[in-house]
């Protein structure tokens, strides 16, 4: 008996483990942990990788970017998330010696994206600018851009 038990528990495991690595791989790249695959599979995110800022839908990147972006990663919100307020997140890899438009205007601080249920690193100590309506911050060749609504909140 005891080992009906324990074969069931060990089959159930072990279909258990085949359906969340099932489910690691149908992610996005850009879905890194447990909170940011719930708000996916829940439609709260929409998340799309790209190999080159030129293949991530059009207003999903700053246009500046489509030439110069690589290994890009863009979240906005998805059908369960509400009103569509125009809310985008992205983060690229830029071509090295990559210059930002001269039409950017420094701010304050870099504010708080949306959400968006994934990883972010704390930007509050890195130059932020605003370019053509995208809040932009370069951290070693890496940029993350978003906006939205408000973007300079």
């Amino acid at each position: 008996m005891v080992r009906v038990v324990l074969r069931t528990l060990a089959g159930v495991l072990a279909v258990a483990a085949a359906a969340v690595a099932g489910l690691l791989v149908a992610m996005p790249a850009g879905v890194q942990g447990v909170g940011a695959m719930v708000a996916e599979l829940q439609g709260h995110t929409e998340t799309r990788d790209a190999a080159t800022a030129a293949q991530a839908p059009r207003g999903a990147v700053p246009y500046w970017t489509r030439a110069v972006g690589a290994d890009v990663t863009v979240v906005r919100p998805g059908e369960a998330y509400g009103d569509d307020d125009g809310s985008v997140r992205a983060d690229m890899h830029l071509a090295p010696g990559t210059a930002l438009p001269s039409s950017c205007t420094p701010l304050p601080q870099a504010g708080m994206p949306w959400d968006g249920g994934g990883a972010w690193p704390y930007l509050g100590g890195e130059e932020a600018l605003l370019c053509e309506g995208w809040v932009t911050v370069v951290v070693d060749g890496h940029l993350y851009t978003w906006t939205g609504p408000d973007p300079q909140a």
